[in-house]
C-alpha cells in the first residue's frame, strides 16, 4: 500500500486531499492508496473572515469531511520533514513514512523581530483573532483613559484595510457612540492600499474617509508598550490596542524542504506543482512559488490556495500510478475588498479593473465569505468540487457576479 501525506489542513491542504481522493475513486490503480492529512488543528479555519467580529464562528470541522471522502486525519504539530528519508515527524511522535507528500502548511504573519513584534495582537490565526475580540470587549471594563478606544493597525494592505473599515462599527457596538473611538492605520508606503493598484484606490479613499480612519503613511512603528505606540517620526499615539497586519511569510517548513525560496519564503515548483528538484514532494498554497500565468506568480490568497491544492493533490496521486498530470495555470485573478459600511470593491484581473463597488460589491463579498469559500459537508459534494480546474471568465460571471453566462447557464 502506498501513502500520500498532505501536510497542512488549510484550504490548500483540504482540497489537495479531496482531489487525491477523487482521483483514487476514479482510478483502479489507486484503489489501495492511503491518504493521510496531518494538521495541528482539526478545524478548517476560514482565515479570510478573521477581521470580522466573533471569530469563534470562523471554522468548520475537518474530520467529518475527511472521513466522508476516505481520508485519514492525524492531529499534530509537524516538527520535521526529511525528504531524504521521505518521512514526516510530528512533535512527540514517531516519523511517518510517505511515498508522496503535498506540502500545504500555509503562511504566518510577518511580525517585526524582537520585543516590538511580541507586543500587540493579530488576526492571522483563529487564536489571534479570538484574543483580539476578547481584548476589545474587555476594554469596556477598564477605567476611562486616553487611548482606551484607540486602535493602531500596523499595515495598510488588504487585511489592514478590511480590519480598519470594520472596526468603527464593531467598536461602536462595544463602547457606544460617546466613547470617541479612533482607528489609525500606519504603513510604510505613501498611501494606504498602495499594493492593491490604482483601480480600487478611489473606493478605498472614500471608505477610509467615511469611516473616519486616520492615516500615517511613509512611517513605521518604532516601539510600543501597553499604553501606546511610537512612530518612526517620533510621534507617540496613545492606544491600548495595536494590531499587526504586516503581510505574510511561508511556513518555515518550506525552507526545510527546499533551499530554493523566494522573498516570501515560498519554494520553487514546476508547472505540475512538484517541488523543483524533489520528485516525491509537491507544494500548494502559501508555501509554493507557482506561476499563475506567463507573467505573474500566485499570491498568498485563499483563491490560489484552493486551486493549487486541487492540482497538487491530483498530481501527487496521479504520480503514484504513472497517470498523466495536470499543468497548473490560473490566469484570472480577482479580489473583493470589504470596506465596512461603505460596502466593498470587486476587481478583476492583475491590473485590478473595478467590476463592482458599494453595496453591490458587498453582497458579492458576503456570498464569497459565507458560501463560496466554504467546503461542502457531504462526501459526494466534496469530490464533485475537487476537480483540478480554474475560474475562467464564464465561471467568474456565474459564481462571483451571479449572472447568466453567454451560453445561457445560470
Amino acid at each position: 500500500m502506498k501513502r500520500l501525506i498532505i501536510a497542512g489542513g488549510g484550504f490548500a491542504g483540504f482540497w489537495a486531499a479531496a482531489a487525491a481522493a477523487r482521483l483514487r475513486r476514479d482510478s483502479p490503480a489507486l484503489a489501495s492508496l492511503e491518504i493521510l492529512l496531518i494538521s495541528r488543528d482539526d478545524r478548517l479555519v476560514i482565515r479570510p473572515r478573521l477581521y470580522e467580529p466573533d471569530p469563534s464562528r470562523m471554522a468548520v470541522p475537518l474530520v467529518p469531511r475527511l472521513e466522508a471522502i476516505g481520508v485519514r486525519f492525524e492531529c499534530g504539530e509537524i516538527a520535521a520533514i526529511d525528504v531524504s528519508r521521505a518521512t514526516v515527524q510530528c512533535a512527540g511522535a514517531s516519523a511517518i513514512p510517505y511515498d508522496r507528500l503535498v506540502l500545504a502548511t500555509g503562511s504566518q504573519l510577518a511580525r517585526p523581530a524582537g520585543a516590538l513584534g511580541a507586543h500587540g495582537f493579530d488576526i492571522d490565526t483563529l487564536a489571534g483573532a479570538t484574543a483580539l475580540d476578547r481584548h476589545l470587549h474587555a476594554l469596556a471594563a477598564r477605567p476611562a483613559s486616553e487611548g482606551r478606544w484607540t486602535v493602531v493597525i500596523a499595515g495598510g494592505g488588504f487585511t489592514g484595510i478590511e480590519l480598519a473599515t470594520a472596526l468603527p462599527e464593531r467598536l461602536h457596538r462595544i463602547a457606544g457612540a460617546a466613547a470617541g473611538a479612533r482607528v489609525i492605520v500606519v504603513d510604510l508606503a505613501d498611501r494606504i492600499g498602495a499594493s492593491l493598484g490604482e483601480g480600487p484606490q478611489p473606493a478605498i479613499r472614500e471608505a477610509l474617509a467615511a469611516a473616519g480612519i486616520e492615516e500615517r503613511t511613509g512611517v513605521t512603528i518604532a516601539s510600543a508598550d501597553a499604553a501606546g505606540a511610537v512612530l518612526s517620526t517620533g510621534e507617540r499615539i496613545e492606544c491600548q490596542t495595536l494590531v499587526w497586519t504586516t503581510g505574510m511569510r511561508a511556513s518555515p517548513l518550506a525552507a526545510r524542504v527546499s533551499a530554493r525560496t523566494d522573498g516570501l519564503g515560498r519554494i520553487a515548483v514546476t508547472p505540475e506543482l512538484r517541488v523543483t528538484g524533489i520528485d516525491h514532494v509537491f507544494a500548494a498554497g502559501d508555501v509554493a512559488h507557482a506561476a499563475a500565468d506567463d507573467v505573474h506568480a500566485i499570491l498568498q490568497s485563499c483563491q490560489h490556495a484552493q486551486v493549487t491544492g486541487r492540482f497538487a493533490g491530483y498530481n501527487a496521486a496521479a504520480d503514484q500510478a504513472d497517470l498523466p498530470q495536470q499543468t497548473y495555470r490560473q490566469p484570472l485573478y480577482t479580489t473583493c475588498l470589504d470596506l465596512g459600511e461603505s460596502g466593498a470593491v470587486l476587481t478583476k484581473g492583475w491590473d485590478r479593473t473595478v467590476e463592482a463597488i458599494g453595496q453591490e460589491a458587498k453582497a458579492i463579498k458576503q456570498r464569497i465569505n459565507t458560501q463560496l469559500i466554504y467546503p461542502p459537508a457531504e462526501g459526494e459534494a466534496i469530490l464533485a468540487a475537487a476537480s483540478p480546474s480554474v475560474i475562467d471568465e464564464d465561471v467568474f460571471r456565474r459564481r462571483i457576479l451571479n449572472v447568466k453566462s453567454e451560453s445561457g447557464r445560470s
